[in-house]
């Protein structure tokens, strides 16, 4: 009876992970599509100004209990560099929205993953092998099937898509940078900073009269992506990044039934055969470098 409940015990973290990884799936997909609803009635720039401001409303209790304190840091520059590629970042992921279908703009924004390996050894010094390097190939092989360059047009969106994931790509690793002696609250505290500061003259520039439900959209959509940066966050440190990354991309199954359902947007052949090979690659990559920390640590 021991042995059962311990096992029990056991599984529970790790099912409050999943369910928790997945809940994100379903926030981020969810502000993906309210960004592509309210479309260009809405500025760019006061979008990601929400997003920024919900991420400071984020950090402003922990703020009041730690006050000056947590401004402090050895890294100013690192953490600027980390707030402008959020700002970089988000501005093309929710451009890519407003312009590309629900589904090819997702799955484009799983190659940051790829990029991750790309650049690990140049940035971190890391050496990546053969197996990594095949299936990020394999990757990128998917990418071109999603975009077809040469048969369709390569939008400006698709490539604010793969920009975004790019930019992604350096938000990861500057963050492992940063999480070797910043904390998590401080580390967000400049990402707010640095993101309002930049959209904030756009916002100004371009500040139209809304309505009251295109302001609830705002209002709504920044604190889904605080709220699903929070439980991911939260679901990665219950268990192994390996373990929860085939739950990630229940995002893609989101992403497909809200194009379908709202906006009317089936993928073709080309599409799913691209998303296939994006998917298995950048669950291979994770898979992969889970082992090589395992194998580390014995």
């Amino acid at each position: 009876m021991r042995g059962l409940a311990g096992g029990g015990a056991h599984r529970s973290p790790l099912l409050l992970a999943v369910a928790l990884t997945a809940g994100a799936a379903f926030i981020v997909n969810l502000e993906a599509a309210i960004v592509k609803l309210v479309g260009a009635a809405v500025p760019l720039a006061m979008i990601v100004l929400f997003r920024s401001a919900a991420q400071l409303v984020w950090v402003a209790p922990r703020l009041v209990r730690r006050g000056s304190g947590l401004f402090r840091t050895d890294h100013l520059g690192l953490h600027i560099l980390r707030g402008v590629l959020s700002l970089i970042s988000w501005s093309a992921y929710y451009f890519s929205f407003r312009q590309l279908p629900m589904a090819t703009a997702t799955v484009l924004s799983f190659t940051a993953v790829m990029w991750t390996t790309a650049l690990a050894g140049p940035f971190l010094g890391e050496v990546v092998r053969w197996r990594r390097w095949s299936a990020t190939l394999a990757g990128f092989a998917g990418v071109l099937l999603v975009v077809r360059p040469g048969v369709l047009p390569v939008s400006l969106a698709t490539i604010a898509a793969v920009g975004s994931a790019l930019c992604g790509a350096g938000i990861t690793l500057v963050t492992k940078r940063l999480a070797a002696t910043e904390s998590t609250p401080t580390i967000m505290l400049y990402i707010g900073l640095v993101t309002t500061t930049g959209a904030l003259p756009g916002a100004i520039v371009e500040w139209p009269s809304l309505s009251a439900g295109l302001w609830l959209a705002l209002l709504v959509m920044g604190g889904l992506g605080v709220c699903g940066m929070f439980m991911w966050i939260t679901g990665l440190r219950m268990a192994d990044a390996s373990l929860l990354a085939p739950v990630t991309y229940i995002r893609l199954v989101f992403a497909v039934a809200t194009g379908a359902l709202l906006f009317g947007e089936l993928p073709d052949g080309w599409t799913l055969g691209g998303s296939a090979l994006i998917v298995a690659s950048t669950l291979y990559i994770t898979q992969r470098e889970a082992q090589l920390r395992r194998d580390g640590r014995r």
